[in-house]
């Protein structure tokens, strides 16, 4: 109500206010406009009258009065002090203002340019090597641009009378300067004995402008000034000046009607005379103006303070009649902004929260009566009570939506995790490799379709089914969260801290990893590597994975950053542009357990995901039995023939068969290794002695550390002795760590039943030796001559593995000999790819033999 009072007063004052500082501002800029132009009278006029005293003087030396030269020498000085004060004015008053017109500052600029010219010139004129007309021209140019300027500022002036008066004056002036111009041509033809016709030409048309332009001004000459032009008619030097140009516009120069110094006074003194008239009269244009800006300013001012008294008692009327309304509008306000800001959210939250909530109790919040301020009340109640209803039916939707999302989602999950059981029967009973890859590709696409069914369930607020309640080792971890991927190949793992992560963040942390490797591996190039690295940290324990891609603009890893530290409504990331589903699944299990995920730039260009696990969700690593090695009866200590090497400590190669999962991890068992023995001599020993086992010691779960227990079973066949010397056993034949033991353990061996003549050792392979020496030909192994494969203890309530029976599938064609000329090719394998394969071969089996999970155990550790 006080803003429909106010508007029209303040409508009016703003009105009258604005008005009033127009035309004060208009006064203010005229009168300062004027005093500028008044103001460049002073250094201006002084430095014409010496600027056309040396151009006569110029003209004259030019002519041939070398006396003319003392003159020149007495007026340059004058005339280049005059120069400066004018210059120095134009800038400081025409140059940098903006109600300057733009032919002015062209004029301004002009002459600035024409007067540095005017010491070469002058240097021209006095060495003779300038004509009389290119001098006269010069200077005629610098005057012409005060006289342009002049008119340009008359047009610009404030007012029409103020422009007329300065218009009158123009021609005052531009007649002054024509007829020291035809002074000057008269002074040098008289002096060089008669003029040119172009310079004569020039004489006649300047003496006819100058009597036409002072003609025709005189009736518009204000009283004073027409005054002072009629006196300078009736002057004796203005006859004088007649009678000269009278004889010279008859072509008579060689006698004039005057002395010459006569004539020459008497052009000064009406050239004075003339420029002193335009003063007259410029001078009273100015004065009119000011006087005009004077009395705006006073009548803008005064008007202005009337406009302002009147709106402000407007106000003061229109104040005292709303003030009722005014009380009446405020509680308004205040009741509802308080159900707005209060009780409204409490219903919204109560209903959010599946509360039974009445329409009737949010529809009567404000009270204020029968008339329009209460029907407006009364309006509000309405939106409210609409809003209310609103709420209700969204948090309905909302809730069953949920519902049938977790729904489809766990129903994905059941079927995901039916098929991975029957894939997992498959390739326990399958042993053709090509079928065992085509099964694990399979099963490698159903994880994946897991982990986008637990997505879901994610994004919908629910609980993924996998949990362990026992902690889990970090390596496990990560090997499991790699597994996950496609390109499992293309991951390479460092050595990890030992420790374990606690079980309730085992599956949320596997997800959460399984999600950045899968990103790494997806948005980089296919032969490029994606390493993961931990380190223990202060805070807790630091896991990194970078790949080599082509990595993401600052604003975008910015704006990733930021929703991974706080991630948004599901609605809201539903709604953008680019949703980023899997990192916004990895921000919702980060937030969830207090776990810091941040992206930054890696040094290859790619991008570097790293994960802070705090201290309070981290555990010991469980502790595991030392082995205790098997010894028979009567041993007989045989060191390794070939010692294990330590791998690199910064990487551990990828395996090059998925490992889904540790239990059901299909690894064909091994070659029966090369035999440990001592060297035999040439005749063998008899073949009756039956193969010797040794059986496999306690299994070793630590991850880091690979049991030898393997070299124990090997058996020692008389048949597999060697007919020779002792030969170098290749790496790969020998199932031996990748790592080094952490205690050396010697390997039981049984005695030969006919030792050799010789009892020397075997060499161990040398660094210059070939890792894969070339083999022999060797004659097809029969049935009946090879060693029986020791069975294996499996774990109870599950199938046997399946034993692999040496060259049982070849076809014909390999089972025959190999002619006795042909040698076997040379395998290129390095010693680190040799070690690599065998090791993740080894580590397969064994948990494979070992572990011990139930049935519907997918991962490691136990399941709730």
């Amino acid at each position: 109500m006080l803003t429909i009072a106010l508007v029209p007063s303040v409508a009016l004052l703003l009105v009258g206010v604005a008005l009033a500082g127009y035309l004060i501002y208009d006064a203010v800029t005229g009168r300062d406009y004027t005093n500028r132009i008044r103001g460049s009278e002073a250094p201006s006029i002084p430095f014409l009258a010496s600027l056309q005293q040396e151009r006569q003087a110029t003209l004259s030396l030019l002519a041939g009065q070398s006396n003319q030269r003392a003159v020149l020498a007495a007026v340059r000085p004058k005339t280049d002090e005059n120069a400066a004060k004018t210059i120095q004015y134009l800038k400081d008053s025409f140059a940098d203002y903006d109600d300057t017109p733009p032919s002015v500052l062209k004029n301004i600029t002009t002459f600035f340019g024409l007067y540095q010219q005017l010491p070469q010139n002058r240097q021209a004129i006095d060495g003779g090597q300038m004509q009389i007309n290119q001098a006269f021209v010069y200077y005629n140019k610098m005057i012409d641009q005060f006289t342009d300027g002049v008119a340009g500022l008359a047009q610009n002036a404030r007012g029409a009378q103020n422009a007329f008066d300065r218009l009158t004056a123009i021609p005052l002036f531009t007649a002054a300067d024509e007829m020291q111009r035809s002074d000057a041509l008269a002074a040098a033809g008289l002096a060089a004995g008669g003029l040119s016709n172009d310079d004569f030409r020039t004489y006649v048309g300047q003496v006819g402008a100058y009597h036409a332009q002072l003609d025709a001004s005189a009736p518009k000459l204000i009283p004073e000034v027409k005054a002072k032009y009629d006196e300078l008619l009736a002057s004796q030097p203005w006859q004088t000046v007649n009678q000269v140009e009278t004889t010279f516009l008859r072509g008579d120069l060689s006698k004039l009607p005057v002395p010459q110094d006569q004539w020459r006074t008497a052009a000064r003194q009406v050239g004075s005379a003339l420029m002193g008239i335009f003063i007259l009269q410029s001078s009273n244009a100015s004065q009119a103006a000011i006087n005009d800006a004077d009395s705006t300013f006073t009548e803008s001012l005064i008007a202005g303070v009337v406009a302002v008294l009147f709106a402000v008692f407007v106000v003061f009327v229109a104040v005292r009649l709303s003030n009722r309304l005014i009380g009446r509008l405020h509680r308004l306000r205040e009741d509802t902004l308080d159900a707005a800001e209060v009780r409204l959210p409490e219903l919204v939250a109560r209903v959010q929260a599946g509360e039974p909530v009445d329409l009737e109790e949010g529809g009567h919040f404000l009270d204020h009566g029968t008339d329009e301020i209460g029907q407006v009340a009364d309006a509000f109640n309405k939106a409210q009570q609409t809003a209310i209803a609103a709420a209700i039916e969204e948090a309905k939707t909302k809730e069953g939506t949920k519902t049938v999302f977790l729904n489809i989602a766990h129903r994905s999950q059941v079927i995901v995790h039916r098929q991975l059981k029957v894939l997992d029967q498959a390739e326990r009973k399958q042993e053709d490799p090509e079928q065992l890859d085509t099964l694990f590709q399979l099963d490698h696409l159903s994880t994946r379709a897991r982990r986008n069914a637990e997505n879901l369930i994610i994004l919908g607020g629910g609980q993924p089914g996998r949990q362990w309640r026992n902690p889990v080792g970090l390596a496990e971890l990560v090997r499991g969260a790699s597994a996950e991927t496609e390109d499992f190949a293309r991951v390479k793992t460092a050595v990890l801290p030992q420790i374990a992560i606690r079980g309730p963040v085992v599956g949320d942390l596997v997800h959460l990893l399984a999600e950045l490797i899968d990103n790494a591996t997806a948005f980089s190039p296919p032969q490029s590597r994606v390493e993961i690295r931990g380190n223990v940290v202060g805070k807790g324990v630091v896991i990194e994975v970078e790949d080599q891609g082509l990595g993401l603009e600052p604003d975008q890893t910015e704006e990733i950053n930021t929703m991974l530290a706080d991630p948004p409504d599901f609605g809201i990331m539903a709604l953008s542009d680019e949703p980023r589903l899997g990192l916004f699944v990895v921000a919702r299990l980060a937030a969830r357990h207090g776990i810091q995920v941040h992206l930054r730039e890696s040094a290859y260009g790619g991008t570097r995901a790293i994960v802070l696990v705090r201290t309070d969700l981290l555990a010991p690593l469980a502790e595991t039995e030392p082995e205790q090695p098997i010894t028979p009866p009567k041993p007989e200590l045989v060191p390794n023939p070939v010692e294990p090497e330590t791998m690199a400590n910064d990487e551990v190669a990828p395996l090059k068969r998925p490992v889904r999962r540790p239990a059901r991890h299909r690894t064909e068992p091994p070659a029966p290794p090369a035999p440990v023995m001592a060297p035999a001599a040439v005749t063998p020993p008899p073949a009756a002695a039956p193969p010797v086992t040794v059986p496999p010691p306690a299994p070793d779960r630590s991850p880091s550390t690979v049991s030898t227990s393997t070299l124990s079973q090997v058996p020692l066949s008389p048949a597999t002795q060697p007919p020779s010397g002792p030969t170098p056993v290749p790496v790969g034949s020998v199932s031996e760590p990748v790592s080094q033991p952490t205690q050396a353990q010697p390997v039981a061996a049984v005695r030969p039943p006919a030792p050799p003549a010789r009892s020397s050792r075997p060499a161990r392979p040398s660094a210059q030796q070939p890792v894969w020496p070339p083999q022999e030909p060797r004659a097809a192994a029969t049935p009946e001559s090879r060693p029986q494969q020791p069975r294996r203890p499996e774990a109870p309530g599950r199938p046997p593995l399946p034993q692999r029976r040496r060259q049982q599938n070849l076809v014909p064609q390999l089972r025959e000999d190999k002619p006795a000329q042909e040698r076997e090719e040379v395998r290129l394998d390095s010693p680190e790819v040799a070690r690599s394969r065998l090791s993740a071969f080894q580590q397969g089996t064994r948990r494979a033999r070992d572990e011990e999970f139930s049935e519907n155990d997918d991962r490691y550790g136990e399941r709730e």
